[in-house]
């Protein structure tokens, strides 16, 4: 098998890189080249583990074939060089403004949700390359006996605008829920996330020393899910397949962005354990008010609701009500749905398509001379 794979992902959180790294376990032997031209590159190969063969600096334009995961300005760029494009799109219910998915690709892989309809007004109702695949997500394993501890997690905690958003949900949030989990005799193993100093010395003075805090791979973040006696976490979907996976208790912290609010009503039955932000934080009538103007509009909103939550009283004591309740560990606190319903093969799906495109290349797009458009602004990570 020849040809280099280029892949690229969106620099939004870590649920596109996770995404990455499992097509790759199913991708041994082949050349894959990292998109130094995207803003996430060197982070990808950070998390990627040493287990994935990356070549050093390759040419956009020698690649086969790329693999782009949620990044529709680099598939578009991609594609413009006369390079085939296999996007993955695992957010497709997201979507309300053509912008926001790219213009074409070989194939546009969609990642399967309960909700199988995509929403009315759609930029991808009526393409042609749409292909719906499985979610992407860790080989389904079982935890053995009742666990070691609590895991808090919070992911990436950043995108392009999210400003000092970050480090208010870290004060509102986290370490609220870290102090109450030690406060409750409850052993905290794990608090995973893309945490500034300032934040890693907070909790490592709250936790024993034997308390991991921090980035990880994703490989060692399933090693520290698969012992985990229950989770807290921001409801990112590639976290919540991966404990449903798992088979772990989950309880799912306020929403940090768009796909956030949104995954607790996709995936969740009323009965799951979800912690909400108080009324006077997020106004969904607000958030559905702002989509049709595209997914930026409603990160702006969001963001300026948690800076202010942090400055009201009244927000904070209500929101550590909730985390006091939520503490409260029981019987309600399942999995966070049944994964069997939607299957577990995506990566799989997708390392199969780039496969045959090495075998048997599949069309290069026409070039096309397009203005330069401007840099985008770099995304601010951990904050």
């Amino acid at each position: 098998m020849a040809g280099m794979v280029l892949a690229a992902v969106s620099d939004f959180g870590w649920g596109s890189i996770g995404k990455l790294r499992l097509i790759l376990d199913r991708l041994g032997g082949v050349d894959i080249a990292l998109d130094e031209a995207t803003a996430s590159w060197a982070n990808s190969g950070e998390l990627l583990g040493a287990r994935h063969r990356v070549a050093g600096h390759r040419e956009r334009r020698d690649a086969a074939v790329a693999l782009v995961i949620n990044d529709p300005r680099a598939a578009d760029e991609i594609s413009d060089i006369g390079v085939p494009v296999v996007y993955v799109d695992s957010l497709p219910y997201l979507w309300t403004l053509p912008s926001e998915i790219p213009r074409r690709a070989a194939l546009h892989c969609a990642q399967r949700s309960p909700l199988a309809e995509l929403p009315a007004g759609s930029p991808l109702h009526g393409r042609q390359d749409l292909r719906w695949i499985e979610p992407i997500v860790p080989p389904a394993r079982r935890r053995g006996g009742r666990g070691e501890g609590c895991v808090v997690n919070v992911g990436g905690m950043h995108s392009h605008l999210v400003g000092g958003a970050s480090d208010a949900y870290l004060r509102l949030v986290v370490i609220p829920l870290v102090e109450r989990l030690v406060d409750g005799g409850h052993t905290v193993s794990a608090v995973c996330g893309n945490l500034p100093d300032w934040a890693c010395a907070r909790i490592s003075a709250l936790v024993p020393s034997a308390t991991t805090i921090g980035v990880h791979s994703g490989r060692r973040f399933e090693e520290i899910l698969s012992r985990s006696e229950i989770l807290f976490t921001s409801p990112g979907s590639t976290t919540m397949l991966q404990a449903a996976a798992v088979g772990v208790p989950t309880v799912l912290l306020p929403p940090q962005n768009l796909s956030q609010i949104l995954h607790p009503r996709i995936y969740l039955t009323p009965s799951r354990s979800v912690l909400h932000w108080p009324s006077g934080v997020l106004d969904l009538e607000t958030v559905e008010k702002l989509r049709p103007s595209g997914e930026d509009a409603v990160l702006e909103y969001v963001y300026e609701s948690i800076v202010a939550a942090e400055k009201s009283e009244s927000a904070g004591r209500e929101l550590h009500d909730a985390i006091d309740r939520s503490v409260a560990l029981g019987p309600d606190h399942r999995p966070p749905l049944d994964i069997e319903e939607l299957g577990t093969g995506g990566a799989g799906q997708v390392a199969r398509v780039i496969r045959q495109a090495l075998l048997a290349p599949l069309p290069r797009p026409r070039t096309t001379h397009r203005r330069q458009a401007p840099p985008p602004v770099d995304g601010t990570v951990g904050a």
